[in-house]
């Protein structure tokens, strides 16, 4: 089981990437993908630190469980807002429009950047002080 210092080494290396391919405007599923990686690491890492964190498959917790977590453990104890929730889900609906075949453009990372922003910065903020 990863602790709550590998998640949030590795959300510190996905932002920074992502942060980087978004200000040089390179390919924007890339960009969204790391996104996602730094949020999901960073979830894992908060619920890691209350012991929480699931046994999961080789691969990671599934999506559909980091969220459901999210809500019952970070949301429950007070530490995230429904609205933080409700900003995960809304990520993760965004991405999973492209599983189909669509192909994001720079417009479409612009607005989930700026979707993602707050979200990262609050769980950034709750990791320093966990």
């Amino acid at each position: 089981m990863a602790t709550q210092n590998q998640h949030n080494k590795k959300s510190e290396m996905f932002w920074k990437l992502a942060q980087d391919h978004y200000n040089r405007k390179t390919t924007p599923f890339i960009c969204m993908n790391l996104v996602m990686y730094t949020v999901g690491h960073l979830v894992e890492g908060l619920l890691a630190a209350q012991g929480r964190h699931p046994g999961s498959p080789v691969r990671g917790v599934p999506h559909g469980d980091r969220g459901a977590l999210l809500r019952k453990h970070l949301v429950g104890n007070g530490m995230l807002t429904e609205a933080d929730a409700d900003c995960y889900g809304e990520m993760v609906a965004q991405r999973d429009t492209f599983i189909d075949g669509g192909v994001q453009d720079r417009a479409f990372i612009e607005k989930y950047m700026t979707l993602s922003k707050p979200l990262v910065e609050r769980l950034q903020d709750l990791t320093t002080r966990s």
